[in-house]
């Protein structure tokens, strides 16, 4: 017996997951509120690590679940710096946005399938070009520095989507 079918079943770690999750926000929103954005925090670190786990338990057949299970994770991590970094509730936190972008390439650089790498440089490279944008620094160096993304990306993304020619 494969661990009581949980294997064969891995949809449903995902949703119990999420349920739990979502009772966690529920739990933390009625009688705890002042630690509601923690009951938060919580359910995405278990349904990012659900997620994961889905993807170790068969990494050929279920290849696509490290994507949204990194991706919580990133938003984890993103949420944390920007609450770490901004001052102010007006004010924007280029930080968080720059993880969010250091994020999308490292699952892009951990995924091994042409397309899908393809796909998470498109999403980093908008994201950088975003955190760029926000950075407080004279608009010259931005537009400076928005360019070298823009060109080191479009480099990282001309060499996928050579791969992907030579593997169709």
């Amino acid at each position: 017996m494969s661990q009581y079918n949980v294997h064969r079943n891995w949809w449903m770690v995902i949703a119990v997951t999420a349920a739990v999750g979502i009772a966690v926000i529920w739990i933390t929103e009625q009688l705890l509120p002042e630690y509601k954005d923690v009951g938060a925090f919580l359910a995405f670190g278990l349904l990012g690590a659900a997620f994961c786990w889905v993807y170790a338990n068969n990494k050929e057949r279920l290849w696509w679940a490290i994507i949204p299970g990194l991706g919580l994770f990133t938003l984890l991590a993103a949420v944390l710096v920007a609450a770490l970094t901004t001052k102010d509730k007006d004010e924007s936190s280029w930080p968080g946005v720059l993880v969010l972008g250091i994020g999308a390439a490292i699952i892009g650089a951990v995924l091994k399938r042409a397309d899908a790498q393809f796909i998470l440089y498109v999403v980093a490279m908008f994201i950088f070009v975003t955190a760029a944008a926000m950075i407080p620094i004279p608009w010259l160096l931005r537009g400076v520095l928005i360019a070298v993304v823009v060109l080191g990306s479009g480099f990282y993304l001309w060499r996928i989507s050579r791969k992907m020619g030579k593997s169709g």
